[in-house]
């Protein structure tokens, strides 16, 4: 049973790395192979997990097909499923659309709506009808950025939408309403306390109210999971009921108040992905204790996935999910190993088992976490957990108890958070981690596996993987960054680093600098900059100019800076072997685009021409003042805009590359038709940071060699491809 199990969930899993999404005929050809599998059921389970996973993602992402659903506005009805967050006349909200365009959805789909503002954002079980403009889930991609398009679609979510205007809004639903108001009056009773925020967060599962140094502290100290209602938090409740009923001496009832009390504090909780596995994995434990059988941890773990999966496939895509299984796996196999009940054992074991994954994930560690864990783990379970579920519990029947136990875990988590803050501010225990270092940390920890025979080839396949990490890195690279509609450069020759342009900055808080520059950069191992050079002023090439100053330090800053040297034609600096000089501007014409700083990057065989937002006018004028222009690599002027990128201009450049940081489906059409034309006559290849993500070129046998040949073939970052019935691989 056990293999069949595996294999089902396999077969469901395997859609995290489809190259494209198979036709939904396909279906067909697996049924007729399960058929002709014959006593081969693991093979079959397989086959029924692959079939059901290609026609669960069909049957969800049918209605995407919808005539002109991404060309024009479009009228939805939905209802509010979740609040995602939540910021001053900007919230995010999970919807799931009921009508569009007053025809009715089968299944309802689930949108990401951007929420924007004066009035207050819609809450839970609210239905509202609005007109909004919707797109597909498609993320930045760059090294170390967030994969939003995966996240998503691991959410359920198969589109996002912009409101741009509000027609009208109901009420909640009444069973949404009644969780509201407990969320309501809990949030009540306990808006004087300090703790309030790290009480909501552990009650109801609401972390709205951490800030931005409250994450910082959960990921520095290891101590996120505490925070996130999952399996311990469940099972102390479970276990709190199993007391309380074992009193009555009747084992039915104890089972049976177990699961109540947990399957309420899952659905105040949201039942997120954590709590629905801890839950699952309970309700099959006890009904199996009950029934008077026994199954292994890892039986139960597998019919939970399959149950978990069965009802959404789509959940391997849930990094969320993943670290759950992960860690109970680890639990599993440290309790047949050891043979004993050790704590401190078990909690290091599990760190150590989980730390290659936390590494993947989060691109660091912690190395305060496990001593911070053998401390806190106790303290929540005996202490904090069981006075705050009995102070949430005793709210309504009991008030005036409750309000004197939720001071008493007010004052112990204020405290206790004050320490850690403390901590975390003295030792500051998060390392970020270079892909040199992850590699090298990652081939130790697959060293012991060399002594297993059965894993050998596979840790010795791992370790080379990881020590080619360690390979010396060309003389110097260029990466043009995957920031949406707008422009930066990151170029590299070792440690040491020029930075093209900034990204944009937008006022909901989300900015390029955080997701897509300072990532990368610690990817890399870069701790400073050697040059800072901003073309111009326009948001989308300087809006995070002043915060990366403040955040890395800089020593030369170049262009439009506020205290800095401005670009002018002529200025020339060495930097190692490469040697940076500005073609443009002569003086400044007043005129934003045209007043952008022009910089050629060469070692004298190679070069780059860094163009800004330069435009026709511009590019005649260095045509006729500059004389070497030249270069194998050219960064097109103005995103590839129909008022840049004359043939002229080109014809002067005359590169192998023209590179087109246009953002992927933007409003203006970038790069235009008319430009992808001309650079087509001349034999260009042409590339769009859009479409392929992040464009990395390595310097070579004196050559370019472009890194970037296609997006994550993955299905999930191609489903425009998929809309247009191609396959991304052909």
């Amino acid at each position: 049973m056990d293999k069949r199990l595996f294999a089902f969930c396999l077969g469901i899993s395997s859609l995290m790395v489809w190259p494209w999404l198979p036709s939904p005929d396909t279906w067909l050809w697996l049924a007729c192979l399960i058929v002709v599998s014959g006593r081969r059921r693991a093979l079959a389970c397989f086959l029924l997990g692959l079939m059901w996973a290609i026609c669960f993602s069909h049957w969800q992402l049918s209605w995407l097909q919808y005539p002109t659903l991404f060309t024009r506005s479009q009228i939805i009805v939905a209802q509010v499923d979740a609040l995602h967050s939540t910021r001053p006349h900007h919230s995010q909200l999970i919807v799931r659309l009921s009508h569009l365009n007053g025809q009715a959805l089968s299944p309802k789909p689930k949108v990401l709506l951007n929420w924007q503002s004066q009035q207050p954002s819609p809450k839970n079980g609210q239905v509202i009808q609005s007109v909004a403009r919707l797109r597909l889930p498609h993320g930045l991609h760059n090294p170390g950025t967030f994969a939003s398009s995966r996240w998503l679609l691991g959410q359920g979510v198969t589109a996002q939408a912009s409101i741009s205007g509000v027609l009208s809004a109901s009420a909640p639903a009444p069973n949404e309403g009644v969780r509201a108001r407990a969320v309501k009056a809990l949030r009540e009773h306990t808006q004087h306390l300090a703790a309030q925020p790290w009480i909501l967060a552990l009650t109801v599962g609401d972390r709205s109210g951490l800030t931005r140094g409250d994450w910082e502290l959960l990921r520095g100290l290891g101590i996120s999971h505490l925070f996130a209602i999952s399996g311990l938090h469940i099972g102390l409740v479970a276990a709190l009921g199993l007391l309380v009923g074992r009193l009555t001496g009747r084992r039915w009832l104890a089972g049976l108040l177990a699961v109540a009390l947990a399957l309420i504090y899952a659905w105040l909780a949201g039942f997120s992905v954590p709590t629905q596995r801890a839950l699952l994995m309970l309700v099959l434990w006890l009904g199996i204790w009950l029934w008077g059988r026994f199954w292994s941890g890892w039986r139960i773990l597998l019919a939970t996935c399959t149950l978990l999966l069965s009802v959404q496939p789509w959940l391997v895509l849930n990094q969320g999910f993943w670290l759950s299984v992960v860690a109970v796996s680890a639990i599993l196999a440290l309790a047949a190993w050891q043979k004993t009940r050790s704590l401190w054992r078990l909690q290091l074991g599990l760190s150590l088992l989980l730390l290659p994954l936390v590494m993947l994930i989060f691109g660091g560690l912690s190395w305060l976490s496990l001593p911070v864990n053998w401390l806190l783990i106790p303290l929540f379970s005996v202490l904090l957990m069981p006075l705050l579920l009995m102070a949430a519990l005793l709210l309504a029947p009991a008030p005036l108890l409750s309000h004197a136990l939720f001071w008493l875990v007010d004052f112990l988590l204020h405290h206790l958070m004050s320490l850690l803050q403390a901590l975390h501010t003295l030792a500051s225990p998060w390392l970020w981690l270079t892909e040199a270092q992850l590699g090298l940390i990652l081939a130790l920890l697959l060293l012991p596996f060399l002594l297993l025979p059965r894993a050998r080839s596979i840790s010795i396949l791992g370790i080379t993987v990881a020590l080619l990490a360690q390979w010396p890195a060309p003389h110097w690279q260029v990466r043009v960054l995957d920031v949406g509609q707008g422009l930066s450069v990151l170029v590299t020759q070792g440690k040491q680093a020029l930075l093209y342009d900034t990204g944009n900055r937008f006022s909901s808080g989300f900015n390029m600098a955080d997701a897509v520059i300072l990532p990368l950069l610690r990817r890399l191992g870069v701790s400073e900059l050697e040059y800072m050079v901003i073309s111009h002023n326009d948001q989308d090439h300087s809006g995070n100019r002043d915060y990366l100053a403040k955040v890395l330090p800089i020593k030369h800053r170049l262009g439009e800076w506020h205290l800095g040297q401005k670009c002018r034609a002529g200025q020339h600096m060495q930097w190692g072997r490469l040697s940076l000089t500005i073609l443009w501007p002569v003086q400044l014409t007043g005129h934003s685009n045209n007043d952008s700083c022009v910089m050629r990057i060469s070692d004298g065989q190679l070069s780059v021409l860094l163009t800004g937002d330069i435009e026709a006018r511009a590019e005649y004028a260095l045509l006729a003042t500059q004389p070497l222009l030249s270069s194998q690599l050219l960064i097109s002027p103005h995103h590839g805009s129909n008022s840049s990128s004359t043939s002229a201009f080109i014809q002067a450049v005359s590169p192998r590359w023209g590179v087109h940081t246009a953002g992927f489906n933007n409003r203006w059409g970038f790069p235009g038709a008319a430009v992808k034309e001309r650079y087509a006559q001349q034999n260009i290849e042409q590339l769009v940071t859009g479409e392929l993500g992040m464009v990395h070129f390595i310097s070579q046998d004196e050559q370019w060699h472009l890194m970037t040949h296609r997006r994550s073939a993955v299905w999930y970052h191609q489903l425009n491809a998929w809309l247009q019935h191609t396959k991304p691989l052909e």
